[in-house]
């Protein structure tokens, strides 16, 4: 079984005072909000695509692994 990273989420406050989160482990922004409390939401039900995560290097992927969700 391969280990997967936990995903931590910095936040960037842009120009237009929206509140991106982005996850360090795949990239993604996550969400992208005025109210930055409301991101916790969207972190938490956050799982990193596999497929990106294999581009990136981040993740092996097996013959046998299913990437189509």
């Amino acid at each position: 079984m391969i280990a997967k990273p936990t995903p931590q989420f910095p936040h960037r406050l842009n120009h237009d005072g929206v509140y991106d989160s982005i996850c360090r482990v795949c990239l993604a922004t996550v969400a992208s909000l005025m109210d930055e409390q409301q991101l916790a939401r969207h972190e938490d039900a956050h799982v990193c695509n596999p497929t990106r995560l294999y581009h990136l290097g981040k993740f092996p992927i097996s013959d046998s692994a299913d990437l189509s969700g």
